[in-house]
């Protein structure tokens, strides 16, 4: 058991980075769950007073960096959907795990819309499955990816 809470939120957010960025050839590429979106959300619900927008926003200028996408591109998309978590923050602790995958679904559908359309401005072609399809693994692997970290860290 891990009882300093950023330490954790460090590893855990540096694992989401390498699961992200590392290639994956052929159509599963269009199915990769947002890993570092979905650590980004644990810990944005876990304590909304410790990790807010910031936390959000640098999470993503990491990706961007990493990624060697748009710079800020992933930073606005992942700071939005930080910025809808905080203000629904209180509610949303209360929600079951199954409740929280719906929730899941539409925060990474979100992100997917806006960076997709952030990238529009600079390239003219999209898919709809690149939306879709890691909003639906990425809910389906939220109940694991939730209950492994809730017995990381300690209540």
């Amino acid at each position: 058991m891990i009882n300093n809470g950023y330490l954790c939120s460090s590893i855990s957010l540096f694992v989401g980075l390498l699961l992200q960025i590392t290639p994956i050839i052929g159509p599963s590429a269009y199915w990769r769950p947002q890993f570092l979106l979905m650590f980004v959300i644990y810990w944005l619900l876990r304590s909304p007073s410790h990790y807010g927008i910031g936390f959000a926003w640098l999470s993503g200028i990491t990706l961007d960096i990493f990624a060697g996408e748009m710079l800020g591109r992933y930073a606005i998309a992942f700071s939005f959907c930080a910025y809808i978590l905080i203000l629904l923050s209180k509610r949303l602790q209360h929600f079951g795990i199954i409740h929280q995958a719906f929730l899941i679904l539409f925060i990474v559908f979100l992100n997917q819309l806006l960076t997709i359309s952030i990238s529009l401005l600079y390239r003219a072609s999209w898919d709809i499955t690149l939306m879709i399809a890691p909003a639906i693994t990425s809910a389906f692997l939220w109940p694991i990816l939730s209950i492994s970290l809730n017995k990381m860290v300690k209540k």
